[in-house]
């Protein structure tokens, strides 16, 4: 058993950046592509520092940033249907 772990950056250009917190572009299709080849369960974690340290600012003091564990998706959807799950239930727990 061997666990894969991966997060994700957003790209603008070859940039690696921060995205606002209220911005909710689409996941990049390469987690679908790896969760639908190796056929695994994925553990989607949702990390709200966006808050903490926002893009093009400076980084907020005195602030907490908050990890969470989420429900595992469990193998067995197409690519298309687990990024939306994904998606989902990442930014419905950084709504919260």
């Amino acid at each position: 058993h061997r666990d894969l772990h991966s997060f994700p950056t957003r790209r603008s250009s070859d940039q690696g950046t921060r995205v606002l917190p209220e911005e909710r572009p689409k996941f990049k299709k390469g987690t679908g592509r790896i969760y639908e080849t190796l056929k695994i369960k994925c553990q989607p974690v949702a990390v709200n520092s966006g808050y903490v340290w926002p893009k093009n600012k400076p980084l907020s003091s005195n602030k907490t940033i908050t990890i969470s564990i989420l429900n595992p998706i469990d193998p067995g959807l197409n690519k298309e249907e687990f990024l939306n799950l994904l998606e989902n239930n990442i930014y419905s727990e950084l709504e919260k």
